[in-house]
């Protein structure tokens, strides 16, 4: 599997938490076509899946940034992380595992151009801990027994939204357009307008930076 096209966009500008998951919806509900997003945090943040519960975050992280992502998956630290989102307009492209694998496998090979001994778990971890980091699944991506590459995924009408983070290893400067040209065979700069940048503060403002969010569960 190879996408035909994709539009990628390394986002130079550290933003909040909120910040960078209303901006992942926004173009989530604007793309077109297959859009990859590499972005920054303005401070030491912390994202949680969808269902995690607020008081197993906040009793461990609350002099961080939080924010519930609109993915699943566990808790995930961010400051100088390789944190991405990859945006699928087409619901029916492939199956979760599908795509799972797909990404993660492009990153391994990518991976290992740049000298990494990366291994593809085969089966998931124990259950365990919450962190995601701290426990594998099927797919994900490990170096000397450590993970280093874990991901999560919402699918609905609209398309598929896959956010990752690569932790634990130095990369390349120029590693967004890399990635972007393992997944696909044509790729292009995605620029970035005032109608989605618009979009986006207000999704930060009223969903990802309020308490009703956050807090839901």
């Amino acid at each position: 599997m190879k996408l035909d096209k994709l539009s990628y966009f390394a986002d130079a500008e550290p933003r909040s938490a909120a910040e960078n998951m209303a901006l992942d919806e926004a173009i989530f509900f604007r793309a077109a076509f297959p859009v990859m997003r590499s972005f920054r945090w303005i401070r030491p943040a912390v994202s949680f899946g969808y269902f995690t519960p607020w008081r197993s975050v906040i009793e461990r992280f609350g002099e961080r940034d939080l924010v519930r992502r609109w993915t699943g998956g566990g808790i995930v630290e961010h400051g100088n992380d390789f944190t991405y989102s990859v945006i699928f307009p087409d619901p029916n492209l492939a199956t979760n595992a599908e795509l799972y694998r797909f990404i993660h496998g492009a990153l391994a090979k990518l991976l290992r151009g740049c000298g990494y001994g990366v291994e593809l778990s085969e089966y998931p971890d124990a259950p365990g801990s919450n962190d995601c980091f701290q426990r594998a699944v099927e797919c994900d991506l490990k170096v000397r027994g450590d993970k280093i590459a874990g991901a999560a995924l919402r699918r609905n009408s609209k398309g598929i939204l896959l956010q990752g983070s690569i932790q634990r290893i130095e990369l390349p400067e120029d590693f967004t357009a890399m990635f972007a040209n393992a997944l696909s065979e044509q790729t292009e700069k995605f620029a970035l307008c005032s109608p989605t940048a618009e979009a986006a503060a207000l999704i930060a403002k009223e969903k990802y930076g309020a308490a009703e969010w956050t807090q839901r569960f």
